[in-house]
């Protein structure tokens, strides 16, 4: 699968104002149903991943979190890019300890291989002092677009 095809530019909400990580994933999901890319039962499926399996990822340079459902709740596959104004208290993958995000790359996989391939991505981008730093300083939706299109070839 091409994964850079999975970005649109509708799909980026940058600096959401958000009181917890139900609420985040309440209007995320909200946005996804209007845009054709989840089913209703996405929102559900995915606080019941993230209850059972927690999605923060922590880096020296970064935290982030990967949230996704199972792909029987994905219409068709995306990768939605959200940045807050204020850091979400997350599990961290594998070690559920707490961490704060405040980018989140909501993950629409549509076939269960695809995960794995998309995770080492991510964990390679947020081990590059590059990245993060430029990442960091993007508050444009557009020119988000751009940089992470160029980044995810």
């Amino acid at each position: 699968m091409d994964y850079q095809t999975m970005l649109k530019p509708e799909l980026i909400f940058l600096n959401v104002d958000a009181e917890d990580r139900i609420d985040l994933y309440q209007q995320v999901a909200k946005e996804l149903l209007k845009l054709g890319y989840v089913k209703d039962s996405y929102e559900s499926a995915l606080n019941q991943r993230e209850d059972e399996f927690p999605t923060g990822v922590v880096s020296d340079l970064i935290s982030i979190a990967l949230p996704h459902a199972n792909p029987e709740n994905i219409y068709k596959p995306f990768v939605c890019v959200v940045t807050t104004r204020k850091p979400i208290p997350m599990l961290q993958m594998g070690y559920n300890t707490e961490e704060q995000a405040k980018v989140f790359f909501f993950l629409g996989i549509t076939h269960a291989d695809d995960q794995l391939i998309l995770l080492q991505k991510f964990m390679a981008l947020i081990q590059d002092p590059i990245f993060v730093k430029h990442l960091d300083k993007i508050h444009d939706n557009a020119e988000m677009f751009t940089y992470l299109t160029k980044e995810f070839k």
